[in-house]
């Protein structure tokens, strides 16, 4: 069994200067030109970084595919690339399909707000934009501490768009008050959902692509005190520039009754990572957790 590394122990990718080289490119020469940079780059981060190629590996062997691990880190790559067009609305040759968008359109109609579980799968911003495109206020909480360098970039190219960030503090309550009053309010809340806490104590292990995983059980602790409608939530990258972006209802409502709760929490967690596993496994490209995610590793 290899020993577990935590992911907010693996450094963020790359540096200040080769980002804004990147950001630069994207601006001055197109897309074409930025992928072309990357797939070089992508190379570099196949030699060297170890864990990150285990990772992948690890991925494709799980799911009994060929090892496509140069084209693993390239379509994160270009993914991320593509972050800087969604928030600064330069999507000019990106080409979005909404799939179950119905239900979200839905919510802001009776004007009740929702909860939207995401993944490190694909894209976050796509699906961020769309919120804005549609006007639907969204609140996005989460754990920024290791993508700060990126997400400070990020933000100096982010247009005025209805999406507010709030940084998780899980050490105060902060993120819960904001998240409530943003539903009360009819607004939508997103969490990234697949990424277990460092120390553990609040994580389920439940079954996932064939092994075990830890999943953290606080998006779903949320759900329940919200008590509003919660969703699965995803954009897929497929090359050269299509974004498929999904929305699949989950829960109408979360109970976690006192006498049943590790029970229900373990039924809620199950049924994210079903539906993970089902998106895993029609885009694994779109996996972008680079570091050691099963506990039966």
């Amino acid at each position: 069994m290899s020993a577990r590394v935590n992911w907010r122990s693996v450094p963020e990718v790359g540096t200040m200067l080769g980002l804004r080289l990147v950001a630069a490119t994207l601006r001055l020469f197109g897309r074409g030109a930025a992928a072309a940079l990357l797939w070089l780059v992508c190379w570099y981060f196949f030699a060297f970084s170890g864990t990150v190629r285990r990772a992948s590996v690890e991925l494709f062997t799980r799911l009994s595919a060929p090892r496509q691990v140069h084209r693993h880190l390239w379509t994160f790559a270009r993914v991320a690339a593509d972050r800087l067009l969604f928030l600064t609305g330069a999507t000019r040759g990106l080409t979005v399909h909404l799939h179950g968008h119905e239900h979200i359109m839905a919510l802001a109609a009776s004007k009740r707000g929702g909860l939207l579980l995401g993944a490190h799968l694909g894209s976050f911003e796509a699906m961020r934009s769309l919120a804005a495109q549609y006007d639907v206020p969204l609140l996005v909480v989460a754990d920024f501490r290791n993508a700060r360098r990126i997400n400070a970039l990020l933000e100096r190219f982010s247009p005025e768009l209805r999406v507010r960030l709030l940084e998780l503090d899980p050490e105060a309550p902060t993120g819960l008050l904001a998240a409530k009053d943003a539903i009360e309010r009819g607004e939508l809340v997103a969490v990234l959902a697949d990424r277990a806490t460092h120390r553990g104590a609040r994580d389920v292990t439940v079954p996932f692509l064939g092994g075990t995983a830890r999943f953290p059980a606080g998006a779903h602790v949320l759900a329940a005190l919200l008590q509003c409608p919660v969703f699965f939530v995803c954009a897929l990258f497929e090359a050269p520039g299509t974004y498929e972006v999904h929305c699949v209802p989950l829960s109408e409502r979360v109970e976690l009754p006192r006498a049943d709760r590790a029970g229900a929490l373990q039924r809620e967690v199950e049924r994210y990572a079903r539906v993970l596993e089902d998106f895993t496994r029609r885009s694994p490209l779109n996996w972008f957790n680079f570091f050691p995610f099963w506990v039966d590793s």
